[in-house]
């Protein structure tokens, strides 16, 4: 008889930023205390891995799948961390040097009985009518008129269309993390990190401290940043550079005493673009950029001019490696955050990917330190969401509108990869948009996206034509008009955080 593989009871996270107390949080709270042992080797250096640009990142709405297995108990963490909600992304530059248009979350118009809205618009195009889909999205209106309000759970309000992100300083965050952390029991060792002691398959079998103290464990989470300090010699990345061409970001933060609008905004200009994320009583900026087409001091200039200010304050200059890794569970080491992967920031998906690969864990957690299937699985299901928000940044740059300018010329020249350029084929030819397993963006991000980006579909259902272009003009109109009647509704995005944080000081 073979000897049965050791029981998994000791679970050791390496990091000191945002990755490593979210996952020691999540493990913390959901195992059982008398059965489990985490850890945590926190030295202090190992910085914010999750977020490469700038020490406040947004999230995307959450999915309400029943399975978050990282509560982030949105009004606390928005009065802890001087947050805001966010509603969408506004563009400029990215379609051509003087235009600008919306990315809301949530969904856009609404079906006119089997045809889908984007068909509707299509139809009504054909006719004359100049259609944005944004303007027939309510976060869309509620974020120009500076409005917010949670969305309603009754699926016959409009208010339900009308989902919703967070703006976080992600150092704040990860304080929050760990005081949840340690609550439910997770140690913090205080140490340097040193070594790594393998057996002779490759597994890990222990963290050794600068110091020489040793941490055992059966499972091990590498959250160590673009470093991935635990990646086995020889490990594999898949390179996105040729995709995905910012290799710098400079980042700063700035106060203000103006309310954050409910909204970022990401800015193209020649060498890359600059993104403003708002949060309660400063705002952060942060220009990425190629290093062949703007040295740090441009970037520099590039960003004292987004941010409105003479003289910045501390700058902060770090490199971005777009790819990812083949094998983010790799024996019995599991990488998350940047040592999982670098995605260019302008989808604003790395918290989302963050949370759901914790989420997979949790999912996935072996209940022995052998666990081929559970890592396979968990490869299988992280490559496919990884790959589809890379996917989703490069259409920003493949299908820029930019003209005269060598790095966005040779952008729009690049090859995709093939699952984009089905994607990009069916849009094109019938107005159709496939949807593949673990989508981090909803149906109506990439049809936006790919119509404001210039997309225009050849054909458009035909079942539009057996619809007079009258009664489908008064239909959206009628969309957009309950939509204006909701806004009106709503309260200022100032006024509802200043009743949140009130509320906070309350309680």
């Amino acid at each position: 008889m073979g000897v049965a593989p050791p029981h998994l009871n000791r679970i050791v996270i390496l990091g000191s930023g945002l990755s490593a107390w979210m996952s020691a949080a999540a493990l913390g709270e959901a195992l059982p205390r008398d059965l489990y042992v985490v850890s945590v080797l926190d030295d202090g250096t190992l910085g914010d891995d999750a977020t490469p640009a700038g020490i406040a990142d947004a999230t995307l709405p959450q999915e309400d799948t029943g399975r978050v297995s990282v509560d982030l108990d949105e009004d606390r963490l928005i009065a802890a961390c001087g947050g805001a909600f966010s509603l969408g992304i506004a563009l400029s530059g990215w379609s051509g040097t003087d235009t600008a248009w919306f990315h809301p979350f949530g969904s856009v118009g609404a079906s006119f009985g089997p045809l889908a809205f984007q068909h509707v618009v299509m139809r009504l195009r054909r006719t004359g009518l100049a259609l944005r889909f944004a303007n027939y999205s309510l976060a869309a209106l509620a974020a120009q008129a500076g409005r917010f309000a949670r969305p309603d759970k009754n699926a016959e309000s409009v208010l339900s269309t009308c989902r919703y992100g967070l703006h976080l300083d992600c150092r704040k965050l990860a304080a929050s993390m760990r005081a949840r952390a340690e609550a439910a029991g997770v140690g913090r060792i205080a140490g340097r990190y040193s070594h790594a002691e393998r057996a002779d398959d490759g597994s890990l079998l222990a963290l050794i401290a600068a110091d020489q103290q040793r941490i055992d464990g059966e499972l091990f989470l590498d959250c160590s940043g673009a470093q991935a300090r635990l990646a086995r010699d020889g490990a594999v990345w898949r390179d996105w550079s040729d995709w995905l061409p910012c290799d710098r970001v400079v980042s700063t933060t700035v106060e203000t005493r103006v309310p954050p609008p409910p909204y970022s905004h990401a800015e193209a200009h020649a060498a890359g673009w600059t993104r403003h994320l708002p949060l309660q009583g400063k705002s952060m900026f942060a220009t990425c950029y190629r290093g062949e087409a703007m040295n740090e001091s441009q970037a520099l200039e590039c960003l004292r001019t987004a941010a409105g200010e003479d003289e910045l304050g501390d700058a902060s200059v770090t490199a971005l490696r777009p790819r990812r890794r083949e094998k983010p569970w790799e024996a019995n080491c599991i990488a998350l955050g940047a040592a999982a992967a670098c995605i260019d920031p302008v989808g604003m998906s790395d918290l989302h990917i963050l949370r759901a690969g914790i989420d997979r864990l949790l999912q996935l957690l072996p209940g022995a330190a052998c666990a081929t299937a559970e890592a396979a699985e968990y490869n299988r299901q992280t490559a496919l969401q990884l790959d589809h928000a890379r996917d989703f940044a490069m259409l920003h740059y493949k299908l820029n509108g930019r003209r005269g300018e060598p790095l966005w010329d040779a952008c729009r020249e690049m090859a995709i990869p093939e699952s984009l350029e089905y994607r990009l084929r069916l849009y094109e030819a019938r107005g159709r948009m496939v949807l593949y397993d673990e989508e981090p963006f909803e149906e109506a991000s990439w049809i936006n996206l790919f119509d404001e980006q210039g997309v225009r579909p050849r054909q458009y259902n035909p079942i539009a034509d057996g619809i007079r272009a009258g009664e489908l003009q008064s239909f959206v109109e009628r969309v957009r008009a309950v939509m204006i009647a909701e806004l009106g509704k709503m309260p200022t995005h100032a006024d509802y955080l200043s009743g949140l944080m009130e509320s906070s000081l309350d309680g």
